[in-house]
């Protein structure tokens, strides 16, 4: 159980209820879990970075695969057992091979990496670790990706370490997932 309660319509002030509603109204009868079930005790909040996370998502600079991969990356590196549970078995789907996520969830060397997904992961992990990232890293990730996909990432990072931070702070449980292990 997640330290604050889900919020519901009726302890939303009302000058917030119109964001509230919008939010609601944009999720098309989804359920309400994950870190949006957090955020929504702030409405504009939560519809600011939901648009943020959708704008990156439907960035074409990076791909799906790298997309997922980062995603988990960052979960991985924040200890955040929900975007794990949200991604895994996405990253999979879109490509990152079963042992990729298997290495990545069990903090195990990664190897047999390809050169965009190397270049992902180490950017990812340098940003989380150190905050910012080297000359090499950056290097290697414009390379691959270009200027525009290089801000993707670093956007993509910034976006989904927000989301880990609110339901690490909130201690947000992931649900089981039915076919992908928990992070540890």
């Amino acid at each position: 159980m997640a330290r604050i309660p889900l919020v519901t319509r009726e302890q939303i002030a009302e000058k917030e209820k119109p964001a509230y509603d919008a939010f609601m109204q944009s999720r098309q009868g989804r359920p309400n879990v994950g870190p949006y079930s957090l955020l929504l005790h702030m409405p504009e909040m939560a519809q600011k970075l939901e648009a943020l996370r959708l704008s990156l998502r439907d960035e074409a600079s990076l791909s799906q695969k790298i997309q997922e991969l980062v995603m988990i990356s960052v979960a991985r590196e924040m200890s955040c057992a929900f975007i794990w549970y949200a991604h895994a078995a996405a990253a999979k789907q879109a490509g990152v091979r079963a042992e990729i996520v298997d290495s990545i969830r069990e903090k195990r060397p990664l190897s047999g990496l390809d050169p965009e997904e190397q270049a992902a992961v180490d950017f990812t992990r340098e940003l989380l670790q150190n905050r910012k990232v080297s000359r090499a890293a950056f290097d290697a990730a414009t390379a691959r990706f270009g200027q525009r996909g290089v801000m993707t990432l670093t956007n993509l990072i910034a976006c989904y370490a927000t989301l880990a931070y609110n339901m690490n702070t909130y201690e947000l449980e992931a649900p089981a997932h039915a076919t992908e292990k928990p992070l540890s």
